[in-house]
């Protein structure tokens, strides 16, 4: 990454002709009244009368700035806040395919633009951050920052649809991205090492900001936390009348912990086990085991059902707080006052669901038992991403 090197001397031509004759850019939010402009109003039954003209979306670029060269720091954050790209695990982000491809677009910018030299960047799960610099030429053009970041959009977002089209990846809309993005022009050697850092550490971060632990809220037998756990992972969108549990081979993944994802182990085996019938393997073991799961998902819930009915022990970790008594399941209810069950949340009951916080929990599940299932799983979501992780 060329860190011994002085990134930005003023005294070259290159720098001299961008970011020098630019002020200090200021630090932008994110715009999230996405598509929140709307036309002005006009007169009822004056079918002659001219519309009032469409106001015009505030530009998040500063007008004082020569964005034709220098040195920047830029943020786009994927369509809805949502994680498409990947999943952390620990404190490492594991991208799926469409990150993956994502990464490789953003390597591949200087081969077409010459101009555009890259440095640090992240691809994170619902975002993305990069260092750059931008060379003067004389074909650069006026916002030639803006034109490079359409292009690495634009030519992303046609993967993502391509992608979307071929069923291998539930979308979000027509586009992978927020429209615009957030920039921060580099003015000195410092600034430029601290956004280094700050793009180096945002996994470990992201993984950091964990809302307390998944044991801080608890209702049932906080004993189970101390049996052998079996944990049960599936994704959305699947039904639950298709359930077959698949075994995940190698089961130790890491030593129990009540505090939060132990040290990463190696999950070694195939990822998709002999199928088994619908009532083996997690859902039918020796009474000494406990099923682990957020039971989310449909296939999830089902798995839930199905051991409750059979008396089997289970632990339910709730991302966004622990329900009221009269919103859960009788028998998961009767299974808690009975001893056999124990509900987990790192939230108070109530709180706002967070995509964030529900990875978390999911790593906790994954992290803490002895042996892993699964039911069906989107190859490009989240869990996917997880157990690949998990594997490395």
């Amino acid at each position: 990454m060329n860190d011994e090197r002085k990134i930005l001397d003023k005294s070259s031509e290159e720098f001299s002709e961008g970011a020098a004759i630019n002020g200090r850019a200021e630090a932008r939010p994110y715009d999230k009244s996405e598509g929140a402009a709307s036309a002005a109003p006009f007169a009822p039954f004056a079918p002659f009368a001219p519309f009032a003209p469409f106001p015009r979306r505030k530009s998040l670029r500063n007008a004082n700035i020569n964005y034709s060269a220098g040195c920047w720091a830029v943020t786009i954050q994927v369509a809805k806040n949502k994680s498409l790209l990947g999943a952390i695990v620990g404190d490492k982000v594991v991208l799926n395919e469409l990150g993956q491809k994502v990464e490789a677009y953003w390597r591949g910018l200087p081969a077409k633009y010459p101009e555009l030299e890259l440095f640090d960047y992240i691809v994170m799960p619902n975002h993305f951050h990069a260092l750059l610099r931008i060379l003067w030429r004389a074909t650069n053009r006026e916002h030639h920052l803006g034109f490079l970041m359409s292009r690495f959009k634009g030519g992303t977002s046609f993967i993502y649809g391509k992608m979307c089209r071929e069923g291998s990846l539930v979308g979000v809309g027509s586009s992978l991205w927020q429209r615009d993005y957030w920039d921060d022009l580099i003015t000195s050697d410092e600034e430029f090492a601290g956004w280094q850092k700050y793009i180096r550490e945002n996994p470990a971060n992201w993984s950091r900001d964990r809302y307390g632990a998944c044991t801080s809220y608890m209702f049932g037998e906080p004993e189970l936390l101390n049996a052998p756990r079996i944990a049960f992972v599936a994704s959305q969108g699947f039904l639950a009348s298709n359930l077959r549990p698949r075994k995940i081979y190698g089961a130790n993944v890491a030593a129990p912990t009540s505090e939060g994802p132990a040290s990463a182990g190696p999950l070694t085996g195939p990822l998709t086990g002999p199928l088994t019938g619908p009532l083996t393997g997690p859902l039918t073991g020796p009474q000494s085991r406990v099923l682990i799961s957020t039971f989310t998902s449909a296939q999830e819930r089902e798995a839930l059902r199905r051991a409750l009915s059979k008396g089997k022990r289970v632990i339910a970790g709730y991302p966004q707080g622990i329900p009221p008594e009269n919103e859960l399941l009788p028998a998961l209810l009767a299974a808690v006052r009975a001893g056999s069950a124990l509900l987990l949340s790192p939230q108070p009951p109530g709180s706002r669901l967070n995509k964030k916080i529900a990875t978390w929990c999911n790593e906790y599940v994954l992290r803490n038992a002895e042996e892993i299932w699964v039911g069906d799983i989107s190859p490009n979501g989240m869990l996917a991403a997880m157990l690949r992780g998990l594997r490395g």
